[in-house]
């Protein structure tokens, strides 16, 4: 085969890939928490037509992704701020239709617009991973309060107040 020929379909190739995105980090530039989006800026640089390397440019309208089950009424949420890192999961069609309603004639496929935030990715591990894998538990904390679950029990380091019934059985119950 024409090595000439060859190489003109895998620059084809290469020119064509060069627009599809699947995934990058990225950080969080603003959060709107009445609609639950962000606009964010990806990480890295991307190559113009003439070559040049230029910043990507901030994506506005982006749904933050949290474990959420709004048929259940139940979820873990937290707030978002700038600053904040994120992976953006870019979608394969357009989210339009499904995040407005209604129909969508974009047929951009893995564009940088139609993505999603996942908040949490981190350069940089935070202190409290090491207890949660030393443990195997689920380490929730905000500042110096937390709640860690284990196989052990479920422990509580913080100020606790409790608006509702208390109900206890079992055991003895101390308070200090």
């Amino acid at each position: 085969m024409d090595a000439n020929f060859v190489q003109a379909i895998k620059d084809t190739i290469k020119d064509a890939l060069a627009d599809v995105h699947t995934a990058l980090p990225a950080t969080i530039k603003n959060f709107d928490p009445g609609t639950g989006l962000a606009s964010v800026a990806p990480a890295g640089k991307f190559k113009a037509a003439d070559g040049r390397a230029l910043d990507y440019p901030v994506i506005t309208g982006v749904p933050v992704v949290f474990q959420y089950s709004p048929t259940a009424g139940a979820g873990i949420l937290f707030p978002v701020k700038a600053g904040d890192d994120c992976l953006l999961v870019i979608a394969e069609q357009a989210l339009d239709a499904w995040l407005y309603g209604g129909e969508s004639a974009s047929d951009l496929k893995h564009d940088l617009t139609n993505a999603v935030a996942i908040p949490g990715l981190y350069q940089k591990p935070p202190a409290k991973i090491a207890k949660a894998c030393s443990d195997n538990a689920v380490v929730v904390y905000a500042g110096e309060t937390s709640v860690v679950v284990s196989k052990g029990g479920v422990a509580i380091t913080g100020n606790v107040t409790i608006t509702g019934n208390l109900t206890t059985s079992g055991g003895t119950v101390r308070l200090n």
